[in-house]
């Protein structure tokens, strides 16, 4: 089957492990727009988390941000969909993690926020590999908790980072046993995160598709990690990358080089243009 449109996760897919965009990776989706395809991303990260990256990726047209609640036409520099919690789901949300050594990092609009002194802590939460994104684009403010309470209609991603040698496991496990009405998944650093019910990176690649007039069918979705599984079940053809968890290449159909040995290309040039 011939293939219309690819769909990259960012860390762990598209971005090496120093953050960066190999150049093969730039040359791959070049030839891949020039050939009539279109290449989006698929991050969980916010909208301002991936904008940095735009400069370096110019024939990339749309990009799926906060694991599926935000939708952007990077080309007309347009917000096409947003979503957000129901704002009762957050106070329930605080109390699955009381008294839990953890850094909350929430996405409200398209900024992210944090605790005003954990960037001084990353190394703590497993998370110092991504220090300068930190400090670049997140907005540190005092007492999180109080302040998500006072945003709790306007957030639309919760992420619970447990220190290092710990797991959130204990935290879906109330999620679930409290029926609480969202979706979550694990990304790197068994970091637990938490959108919105019914919003996840395979439900925005169904509704990007429907935008553009493309059938699922006749898109790939290359991805990593937890929070890749429902796009890479839903596309016409999950490519999972060398360094993905288990149940990422489980949920593919096929996999590629990892992000540091040039799989983003592998995938571009023997699937999407072969």
């Amino acid at each position: 089957m011939a293939f219309d449109l690819i769909a990259f996760d960012m860390d762990g897919t598209l971005l090496d492990d120093e953050k960066h965009v190999l150049p093969s990776t730039i040359e791959a989706i070049r030839a891949a727009t020039s050939a009539g395809k279109v290449v989006a991303i698929a991050t969980g990260r916010s909208p301002s988390m991936m904008l940095p990256y735009r400069e370096l990726l110019p024939d990339v047209s749309y990009a799926i941000c906060t694991s599926g609640a935000h939708l952007l036409d990077l080309r007309r520099d347009s917000l096409l969909a947003e979503r957000a919690f129901d704002p009762a789901v957050i106070s329930q949300l605080l109390q699955t993690h009381k008294g839990k050594d953890v850094m909350l990092e929430i996405f409200s609009g398209t900024e992210a926020y944090d605790e005003a002194d954990s960037f001084n802590h990353l190394d703590r939460y497993g998370l110092q590999e991504f220090h300068d994104t930190f400090v670049r684009v997140c907005h540190g403010v005092d007492d999180i908790e109080g302040w998500v309470l006072n945003h709790a209609s306007a957030i639309s991603k919760y992420i619970v980072h447990p220190v290092v040698g710990e797991d959130a496991c204990d935290v879906l496990a109330r999620i679930r046993e409290q029926h609480i009405p969202v979706e979550a998944a694990f990304s790197q650093a068994n970091s637990l995160e938490i959108s919105p019910k019914s919003v996840s990176k395979g439900i925005a690649l169904e509704d990007l598709c429907g935008l553009l007039g493309i059938p699922i069918e006749r898109c790939i979705a290359v991805g990593d990690s937890g929070n890749d599984l429902e796009m890479l079940r839903a596309a016409g053809l999950g490519i999972a990358m060398g360094n993905a968890s288990p149940d990422a290449v489980d949920a593919s159909d096929v996999t590629v080089a990892d992000n540091n040995h040039g799989g983003c290309a592998e995938a571009v040039y023997d699937y999407l243009l072969k």
